[in-house]
């Protein structure tokens, strides 16, 4: 499940008042509050605007520091982040919705999305479907 992401402008610009303005924004690591989301829209992926999967028993799985494997040294362009366990979301209990998106976001609800990808295949989640993301096929990459 490669996505092609992006990181939204709430999430870069704290980066950039972290190094450059001695944090003006008081933006903190979410450490172990980071949470995978899944859309059924987005309409503006730099502003983390996305309709949010609504389906019977849906929520933001957590996701904590523990479980990412981040590889990437000082001397290699891409730096990635990669889930390393599976993400399992509960099985919909009766309504159906097609995924589009992935989202990375700093709180179980509302909060703020980091980062948004599209699936490489929609997929539609019935009655009954879990949908999961497999350890290893979610990716967040930095250049």
């Amino acid at each position: 499940m490669a996505t092609a992401n992006a990181s939204t402008n709430y999430l870069e610009r704290r980066l950039l008042h972290y190094i450059f303005k001695n944090n003006s924004l008081s933006f903190s690591s979410p450490g172990d509050s980071i949470y995978v989301g899944l859309a059924t829209a987005v309409s503006a992926a730099e502003t983390g605007t996305v309709t949010e999967a609504t389906f019977t028993n849906y929520a933001r799985q957590q996701v904590t520091a523990a479980n990412w494997t981040t590889i990437g040294d000082d001397s290699t362009d891409t730096q990635t982040a990669t889930n390393s366990g599976n993400i399992e979301y509960p099985a919909s209990g009766g309504t159906t919705e097609t995924i589009t998106h992935v989202f990375v976001a700093d709180a179980l609800t509302s909060g703020n999305i980091l980062f948004v990808g599209e699936l490489d295949a929609s997929k539609v989640i019935a009655s009954g479907d879990i949908f999961r993301i497999n350890a290893g096929n979610l990716t967040i990459e930095l250049k």
